[in-house]
């Protein structure tokens, strides 16, 4: 009788702790769904950037880049020359022009690469991380099947098998008191770091906001180049 009385204190104070964890995990569960959403709007802005970067302003500004040397290439050939020592002059520019539009170039290739090498591990990275959800998907299944299972033997126990003893419970009940603990401690970590994601998911969509408003900015500049770029096209022609 002892230890059934000592057994129903034990699972009315698990009960209590249970409840506890149990809102406490509800609310990790929302705000691991608030992370996850703030991180997907962010990817999906760095999307937007990235296209505006690359596929916008870059395009516009190596556009300028060809006209403005086309330009220089043909105020080059177009000057008259009256001597050898005016003509080498004339075309040590030409040669000058031509190195500096190659060097620029060249130092934009070494960038491309260097971003596509850092772009390429980034989808490696994603690769490992679409693997890893596939491997969490695998786990809810394979918990289900478990606990499917666990509930048929319960169905079973509870019609065929005798009368559970003091001792029987105490054994489910001491199993009780460390999956409370383990779950508690795992809880504890899951609260600080939701923290820290979701502080460093505002800090990025903070920069992500910042960079956008830069992106506007840089094209405004290449767009005021390209009015002067028209207009040396219109003292030429």
């Amino acid at each position: 009788m002892e230890n059934s009385e000592s057994n129903k204190q034990a699972v009315a104070k698990h009960r209590e702790a249970i409840s506890q964890i149990e809102a406490q995990v509800m609310e990790m569960k929302n705000l691991a769904f608030q992370s996850r959403s703030m991180i997907e709007e962010n990817r999906l802005m760095i999307l937007g950037n990235y296209s505006a970067t690359f596929m916008g302003n870059r395009q516009l500004a190596n556009s300028n880049t060809d006209d403005i040397f086309k330009i220089r290439d043909e105020m080059l050939n177009a000057m008259v020359t009256e001597d050898e020592l005016q003509e080498n002059y004339v075309d040590a520019l030409k040669n000058k022009a031509k190195l500096d539009f190659l060097k620029h170039r060249s130092q934009l290739n070494s960038s491309v690469l260097a971003i596509s090498e850092r772009l390429a591990a980034i989808n490696s990275a994603l690769v490992e991380i679409n693997s890893e959800i596939m491997g969490n998907n695998a786990k809810i299944a394979i918990f289900n099947s478990q606990q499917l299972a666990e509930t048929s033997k319960i169905l079973e126990e509870s019609l065929s098998t005798p009368t559970p003893t003091p001792d029987t419970n105490a054994e489910i009940i001491d199993s009780n008191s460390a999956a409370i603990e383990a779950l508690s401690a795992n809880v504890s970590r899951n609260k600080s770091k939701i923290k820290e994601i979701l502080a460093t998911s505002a800090k990025n969509s903070e920069r992500l906001k910042e960079n956008k408003e830069n992106i506007y900015k840089r094209r405004q500049n290449i767009l005021e180049n390209r009015k002067k770029i028209e207009a040396f096209k219109a003292k030429s022609a």
